[in-house]
């Protein structure tokens, strides 16, 4: 599972603290976990690159200044403005040993299919799916091996086989498939 050490310092609280934060090059960072103190950092915009714009879920390991602790967290939730698409906000989740935790974890298809070498069409219904397990477990993403998906067929949640994971979808949804080449009428 991939690790990103990130710095950042203490902020206070407040609308009028926050931006001015973000007029100096700053994304304010809230700090959230079970049995500690919610924390109000910030980091510099270009430091979270690496752990916004990738198509992994990395576990974050919070340096802040003034302290020798590390906070092991993962990214709960990233707010960016809606005209701008800059980053104006985002929550860490804590990561506490053998505490179970909720996380939306990102699909990502490996291989090519059979099928698609004889014309058939891939289509990715799911990107991302909601998973209960605790850190030990966790991984950055879900990474589904489709190289023997065949025309016609699809993969389904219920195909997922992890160990200590409960999906929040059922069973029968679909993520991939691969559909037939359509057939023009004359």
């Amino acid at each position: 599972m991939k690790t990103i050490e990130l710095n950042v310092k203490s902020r206070e609280k407040g609308y009028k603290v926050a931006k001015e934060l973000r007029a100096n090059g700053y994304v304010p960072i809230n700090f959230y976990a079970i049995n500690k103190t919610n924390l109000n950092l910030a980091a510099k915009t270009l430091d979270l690159r690496e752990i916004v714009y990738t198509s992994h879920k990395p576990i974050v390991l919070l340096k802040v200044d003034g302290s020798n602790e590390t906070l092991k967290c993962i990214v709960k939730e990233i707010t960016f403005d809606p005209v701008t698409d800059e980053i104006t906000h985002i929550d860490f989740l804590g990561l506490v040993e053998n505490h179970l935790l909720t996380t939306d974890l990102p699909i990502i298809l490996k291989g090519t299919p059979e099928g698609e070498r004889l014309g058939g069409k891939l289509q990715q219904v799911l990107h991302k799916i909601k998973v209960r397990t605790t850190p030990e477990l966790l991984d950055d993403s879900i990474e589904i091996e489709i190289s023997n998906l065949e025309l016609g067929k699809s993969i389904q949640v219920k195909d997922i086989q992890k160990e200590g994971w409960k999906f929040f979808l059922p069973p029968d949804t679909m993520i991939c498939s691969l559909k037939h080449p359509r057939v023009p009428t004359t």
